[in-house]
């Protein structure tokens, strides 16, 4: 594949189940940040955002085991397989840590990673996800479980124009979307989504151990984002909070201005 950005660079990496392939780009004597796409999505939906990153940091994007280039994959997805691919891109970067940036599923693996290895996570961008780690209602548990089941019904195509309708408001994003949802099939679909439907776990005395910056579409209105990262936001003293006008919840993609300029506050705020 031709690389999207100049100079930015596709490896691959063998783990059990596929082989996991991410482009690199930057400097390498610079800051790492890697950049984790949604369910379904691939690396390219971070396009928007790598311009305004790549002159003071290095960035990985992969295809998440699953997608993209990241596929067959054999066997079932899960965000704990996930976050150890991340953790073997992470060495074979030779690098320590990493500020990661995640949109919807990118976001659970992300949340997962921290959870699980807190040293290798120096700030995280999450990026209109939920937070894992809260307790459900028994509603919220059901649907959880029904999901996978209630998209075997849909007709494959108005599987993925449903999909990619209600994740965006800006036309071109649902184009990218329904581009990308496309390419797989919907088994892949299937797992993948039933994969992302079973990483919550309560996590009552959980806190996060770094800066943390939620960003959210005004219109983002999928399942309980809306309160879940409100909730979130309260619940963590060191996080920031914002809210992207004319953006759903793809909200990087449908309104990257603003977007970045968020982000960027965010950044030059680390240590």
């Amino acid at each position: 594949m031709e690389p999207k950005t100049q100079g930015e660079i596709e490896q691959t990496i063998r783990r059990p189940g596929c082989d996991v392939h991410y482009w690199v780009s930057g400097d390498d004597s610079k800051p790492l940040i890697i950049l984790i796409h949604g369910a379904c999505a691939d690396h390219g939906q971070f396009d928007a955002q790598v311009p305004g990153l790549i002159r003071d940091y290095q960035i990985v994007r992969p295809d998440v085991r699953g997608h993209g280039l990241s596929r067959p994959l054999a066997g079932d997805f899960s965000v704990p397989d996930a976050v150890e691919d991340i953790l073997s891109i992470l060495r074979a970067t030779g690098r320590k840590d990493a500020i990661f940036l995640g949109q919807s599923n990118g976001t659970y693996i992300i949340q997962e990673l921290a959870f699980r290895h807190p040293e290798v996570v120096k700030a995280m961008i999450i990026v209109d996800g939920t937070y894992i780690f809260q307790k459900l209602s028994w509603s919220e548990k059901l649907l959880l479980r029904m999901t996978p089941h209630i998209l075997r019904l849909y007709p494959y195509g108005s599987l993925v124009k449903s999909m990619a309708d209600g994740s965006a408001v800006k036309e071109s994003t649902r184009e990218y979307l329904r581009e990308t949802f496309g390419r797989l099939s919907k088994t892949e679909i299937v797992n993948v989504m039933s994969g992302v439907s079973s990483c919550v776990h309560h996590e009552p005395d959980y806190h996060v151990k770094c800066p943390l910056l939620l960003i959210r579409g005004e219109q983002d209105k999928l399942g309980n984002i809306e309160t879940a990262m409100k909730e979130w936001s309260l619940r963590e003293p060191r996080s920031r909070y914002v809210v992207i006008p004319d953006a759903g919840h793809c909200s990087n993609q449908d309104n990257p201005e603003q977007f970045n300029a968020a982000m960027q506050e965010f950044l030059k705020g680390l240590p």
